[in-house]
């Protein structure tokens, strides 16, 4: 609840600083309002800290038995319209990132059938990103493609591992707690997107971006270090709060 309190104080804070801003000199402008959410691929890279032999033999380990895993954004964002092709769009989200490993069997010196028989854990990384990025329009009718760069600071506020344990019975076990490491609490992770915009009417106005973010800064310092990264589908309905020029 908190965590939803400071979302909406900072998107309302960034709305008014937008309002605020438009003046006479600056009537070409456009303020838009919107709800965004993006499925995500989500994964990791590794690398060698150490440049040590055993790293690379956890690397090639981890890389056989960790896969990708879906997660999502969301949040609100504010477009602001500088230029026909030009247009600033900044916001306020919550991003569930990470990875998990594949399930795998358990193998026991003596069978035991009240241990598992398979596991699998699920890394989640949950964080608030305030992304800055500025899209470009082309086109001049209903539909625009909008391309777009920018970049995101991410603050995580937690990271958990949920553990899955399947039983010779059939039963499942479902585990979730923290995952126990001193993970660094900022990020920056650079973006590109690709996408389409459709004016619905003069007010309201639905994207589709096909978008790749990527952590440049290592998650933790440890031997082997990581680098958070997803790719997704954003979507999202924004409404125009100034339509004038």
């Amino acid at each position: 609840m908190k965590q939803l309190i400071v979302l909406f104080a900072t998107v309302y804070s960034l709305t008014a600083l937008g309002q605020g801003r438009m003046n006479s000199t600056m009537e070409f402008k456009k303020v838009l309002i919107g709800l965004i959410f993006s499925t995500d691929y989500n994964f990791r890279t590794l690398k060698n800290n150490d440049g040590s032999p055993s790293s690379d033999f956890v690397i090639k380990s981890r890389n056989n038995v960790e896969i990708a895993k879906f997660g999502y954004t969301t949040g609100v964002n504010i477009c602001i319209k500088i230029t026909k092709l030009f247009e600033l769009e900044t916001g306020v989200q919550y991003s569930n990132k990470g990875y998990k490993t594949k399930n795998q069997d358990l193998v026991y010196g003596q069978p035991d059938p009240s241990l598992p028989t398979k596991a699998k854990f699920i890394y989640n990384f949950h964080y608030i990103d305030i992304p800055v990025k500025v899209n470009f329009s082309l086109g001049k009718k209903r539909i625009q493609f909008i391309p777009g760069v920018g970049i995101s600071t991410n603050i995580l506020i937690n990271e958990t591992v949920k553990s899955i344990n399947e039983y010779s019975n059939g039963k499942t076990e479902q585990k979730t707690e923290s995952a126990g490491y001193n993970f660094k609490h900022i990020n920056i992770s650079p973006m590109i997107s690709f996408g389409i915009s459709y004016k619905v009417n003069n007010k309201m106005i639905l994207k589709a971006e096909p978008t790749y973010r990527f952590g440049v800064i290592k998650i933790i310092d440890t031997p082997v270090t990581e680098y958070l990264w997803n790719a997704g589908l954003n979507i999202g309905f924004f409404y125009r709060l100034k339509s004038k020029y």
